[in-house]
């Protein structure tokens, strides 16, 4: 069965050409066998490359409108049945140029040229701080395995007094091409050379210090700021501190990913810190001015007389550092009444005696007064 061209590139009949060119573009990028990891890609992008070489030219697309879908029928006007591609304009800078850019490090560029030299590869570690050493800050030194240039040939991979030739496979290219015959025609593409991967250059005599790569394993240390106001997730980019690149391509870099390890007595949320401090009944009741643990000191702190359990007091600026500024978070202390559990002669006799003045015992007895109103 016949395809529909402007359903292959997914366009109305009655696109303009900027729409047909645009939805090709999309798509080439999309189902490409080099970069694809679609189903049936490389049948896929055939399939649009047939569509757009006809609704692409004027004149083959107003034939294929006049005369129909049928192939035989069409290859009469225009020549395509008898031709290739080889005039046909198809460059894949200029495809991934609409999105800002090829995410594949330079794989492609004008008319699948040769490729640079691949950046560095970027390494990621974690690193467990105490809770103090967030707060206020630290220098972490740390030490990474990645790989470098290699000395004994300064990351060219050649053996020294040796350099590199041209490919042999693709002729410096960096590009393979193959061709297939179809009913349409000569079909031509092209893949990333498997020999000098897409360099266009191979080593005649390997080093023996990197076996030809250009660089070598080798262990760093690096001191590491971590910043007041750090929090679990955060991270730190180190420019440069990663894996060589190729053949003198840039390093990578090098993500720390930060972990605070719980206190004993705070938590936090975001710059605020939280506490507990225990109260004794008489405390409470009475009121009083007490000790309270914070980040960097003991402070006193006011309890009002008639205290509840649960009560939260907050002191402002004694939290944590936000990030990236000289502000800092509260700190929330909630106080809750501590109930003896063993009481001397002397308390007890306090205790029994307070009782007899209890306001409580007094309000729970109005509770089940009511309830026996109601159910009684």
């Amino acid at each position: 069965m016949a395809k529909d061209y402007y359903e292959v590139l997914g366009v109305a009949k009655n696109a303009s050409s900027g729409e047909i060119k645009a939805a090709y573009k999309r798509l080439a990028k999309k189902y490409h066998p080099d970069v694809s990891t679609e189903q049936n890609a490389e049948e896929r992008f055939k399939e649009v490359q047939e569509a757009y070489s006809v609704l692409g030219d004027d004149t083959k697309r107003n034939n294929y409108d006049n005369f129909g879908e049928a192939g035989e029928r069409f290859s009469r006007f225009g020549g395509f049945g008898q031709g290739d591609f080889s005039h046909f304009e198809f460059d894949f800078g200029d495809i991934f140029s609409d999105f800002g850019g090829s995410p594949f490090g330079g794989m492609f560029n004008e008319s699948f040229g040769r490729r640079e030299p691949l950046r560095g590869k970027d390494i990621v570690l974690k690193a467990n701080i105490s809770f103090e050493d967030a707060a206020f800050g630290t220098t972490k030194h740390i030490e990474i395995e990645r790989t470098e240039k290699c000395g004994s040939c300064n990351g060219s991979g050649a053996k020294k007094g040796t350099g590199k030739s041209t490919c042999e496979v693709c002729r410096g290219s960096g590009m393979q091409k193959s061709v297939k015959k179809t009913f349409l025609g000569t079909i031509a593409t092209a893949h990333t050379c498997s020999k000098c991967k897409g360099l266009g250059k191979v080593v005649k005599e390997p080093c023996g210090s990197c076996n030809g790569r250009g660089n070598v394993k080798a262990k760093k240390k690096i001191d590491v700021k971590i910043p007041a106001g750090i929090n679990t997730g955060n991270n730190l980019r180190l420019r440069g501190e990663g894996n060589a690149g190729e053949e003198g391509a840039e390093f990578g870099d090098l993500y720390v990913v930060v972990f605070v390890e719980p206190h004993e007595i705070f938590k936090r949320d975001g710059a605020d810190i939280y506490a507990e401090v225990p109260l004794s009944f008489s405390e409470a009741t009475l009121g009083t001015e007490i000790d309270v643990p914070t980040l960097e000191e003991k402070v006193k702190m006011k309890v009002p007389a008639g205290t509840q359990t649960g009560a939260v007091f907050r002191m402002k600026g004694r939290g944590m550092k936000i990030l990236g500024s000289n502000t800092k978070g509260d700190e929330f202390v909630k106080v809750y009444i501590k109930t003896p559990e063993h009481l001397s002669k002397k308390q007890r006799e306090l205790f029994e005696e307070l009782s007899k003045h209890d306001e409580v015992s007094g309000k729970r007895k109005g509770l089940f007064d009511k309830i026996k109103k109601h159910f009684g």
